[in-house]
């Protein structure tokens, strides 16, 4: 569970990287570490209304993607 500090820091780093960052929204899931299990438990249970569509599908395949074999 997150303490005040815990979401202090995402605070800042969101605004960090809204500062001045050239960097899109996979920029910004790769940089924070957020695994595809993650993700799909933050869909599911947080109020991401923050999020566009466009943003969900981007996201989506880019774990899409990862998950690829090469």
């Amino acid at each position: 569970m997150a303490n005040k500090l815990d979401l202090a820091d995402a605070q800042f780093i969101g605004f960090s990287h809204g500062r001045g960052s050239k960097d899109d929204i996979i920029g910004l899931v790769s940089s924070m570490g957020l695994t595809e299990k993650e993700y799909i438990k933050l869909k599911a249970e947080y109020s991401t209304y923050y999020l566009t569509e466009s943003d969900y599908d981007e996201i989506d395949e880019y774990f899409a993607n990862k998950n690829k074999i090469i």
